[in-house]
């Protein structure tokens, strides 16, 4: 389990959803050196960059074991 922090990972696929007017991602994503292992997270659009798609290599943010960001790995 992750409390706090930061892992790289790849993203497998992204599809955008709207729920009553607010915008999510529905992620799935692999940590680098866990390939084997596709995780999936639901965030919000303010906690994902803008022209995020599949192949970009990125940090997934954890609290207390739940995703609340993703950002671009530069």
């Amino acid at each position: 389990m992750i409390m706090s922090g930061s892992r790289e990972a790849t993203l497998q696929s992204i599809q955008r959803i709207d729920i009553h007017g607010t915008i999510f991602y529905d992620l799935s994503y692999t940590h680098t050196g866990e390939e084997w292992q596709i995780r999936q997270a639901r965030v919000a659009q303010e906690g994902i960059y803008a022209g995020a798609k599949p192949g970009d290599v990125v940090l997934v943010s954890y609290l207390m074991n739940v995703v609340t960001g993703v950002k671009r790995r530069d």
